[in-house]
């Protein structure tokens, strides 16, 4: 039994690796039988910790009873093994794969690092190899796509429509890897964002292409083919998702900790081709791109709330009382979507633009937010007010209810305490 290194992850999967150098001096084949032998030195120390509590019988000082003790305790979590060899010697020609297999019940993975292969990683323009994805003999067929580049020669740009188990797999096999050029990783199932597509995934999957913003992922190269309902890309080199990283390992998780079907829920892939010249200097361009965006406050989703249209349909019929010494009146304007106050003047000519000033000054211009807070003033509730502005909001429409200033029903009227006269 023998391993010279482990790595435990956070998505389940447990790396051991032994190593292969004694300083030879002369380049060795490194050949099957010797493969064989040297993963079953790794397997049998996995095996013996998990099963026959090997940790019990190593010295608590030892440098493998850390290990051995960790194996016994975490193997219920685990889903994967890695075994992985570094070695010396070059890899025979004679072998091209080794099959999967199985300890105690858990998918083992065999990975060789020869020297050759090692070379190839260090004098890489990435220092990284490339993942070499053949979705035909990975999944049986090519994903369905649409071309969508001009035929230049600067990149190429394909839409794909992407069945999320297959997403799910490729996340479950290579994990990080597919998100060395996303901005973050996955945040669990806490924020607001991963939480709505955990819950999509679950009681509206057939809704999840619709409600999905989709991905956004760069490729080295592809291939091709064309099928009887349209083409498909049947290979992807290097894939790397830049945007849209939280979908793919939610669809993962939701899979495995909640045996989500994932059978009926696709996802619209954005793909772009950059050659290896052009990745350092495009691929970050894309990422920074991909991940910059007006952010959407939670306030802007409550706009179209039938009391929010009729406070903005009351706002521009109800004029505002004169100033002190003004001989003119001017209204409100309440801005229910964010940027109403701007674009109402967007296409006005410039002396359009002073008369629409004169009648909605700026100061008379209010929000949904701000709304909010000269309700709770009025209701003497100050220490509301101090709160973050979407929290006021989001209890606003039915506590205005509640308290009778709107009737819930379709109408949305108003009863004598006007919200205007608060204004």
């Amino acid at each position: 039994m023998r391993v010279d290194g482990f790595w435990f992850n956070d998505e389940g999967v447990l790396d051991l690796f032994i190593a292969d150098f004694y300083s030879r001096n002369e380049l060795a084949t490194l050949n099957k039988a010797d493969v064989v032998a040297t993963f079953k030195r790794v397997s049998n120390f996995f095996e013996a910790s998990a099963k026959k509590c090997l940790a019990s019988e190593l010295e608590v000082t030892s440098p493998a009873y850390g290990l051995a003790k960790q194996i016994e305790d975490r193997k219920s979590t685990l889903r994967q093994v890695n075994l992985i060899l570094f070695s010396e010697r070059t890899l025979s020609e004679k072998i091209q794969a080794l099959p999967d297999a199985e300890i105690i019940g858990i998918p083992a993975v065999h990975h060789i690092w020869d020297i050759s292969r090692l070379h190839r990683q260090r004098s890489s323009r990435n220092h990284k190899e490339a993942l070499d994805l053949d979705f035909t003999q990975m999944f049986g067929n090519g994903i369905p796509s649409l071309p969508a580049h001009l035929g230049t020669d600067t990149y190429q740009s394909h839409l794909m429509v992407m069945p999320a188990d297959v997403l799910a797999t490729l996340y479950e096999k290579f994990g990080a890897r597919l998100l060395e050029q996303n901005v973050r990783t996955f945040l669990q199932a806490r924020g607001n964002v991963n939480k709505g597509i955990r819950a999509t995934i679950l009681n509206e999957p057939n809704m999840f292409f619709a409600y999905n913003n989709g991905i956004t992922a760069t490729a080295q190269e592809v291939e091709t083919a064309m099928t009887a309902s349209g083409p498909v890309i049947t290979r992807v080199v290097d894939l790397q998702i830049v945007n849209g990283g939280q979908t793919t390992a939610s669809l993962f998780h939701t899979r495995k900790r909640d045996k989500a079907d994932l059978s009926q829920i696709f996802v619209q892939m954005k793909l772009s081709v950059i050659n290896s010249l052009q990745s350092e200097v495009v691929v970050p361009k894309i990422s920074e791109y991909a991940n910059t965006q007006n952010k959407v406050n939670a306030a802007d989703f409550f706009s179209n709330h039938p009391f929010h249209v009729r406070m903005e349909e009351f706002s521009r019929r109800i004029w505002a009382p004169a100033q002190q010494g003004m001989q003119r009146e001017t209204r409100w304007f309440y801005e229910r979507a964010r940027g109403q106050y701007a674009d109402a003047q967007s296409k006005l000519t410039t002396v359009e633009q002073r008369r629409f000033k004169g009648e909605h000054p700026k100061q008379q211009m209010f929000t949904k937010t701000d709304l909010a807070k000269f309700e709770n003033v009025w209701d003497d509730h100050p220490k509301w007010v101090i709160l973050v502005p979407r929290r006021i909001l989001r209890a606003m429409p039915s506590e205005l209810a509640v308290n009778g200033i709107i009737h819930p029903t379709s109408s949305m009227s108003f009863t004598s305490r006007d919200l205007s006269l608060e204004l």
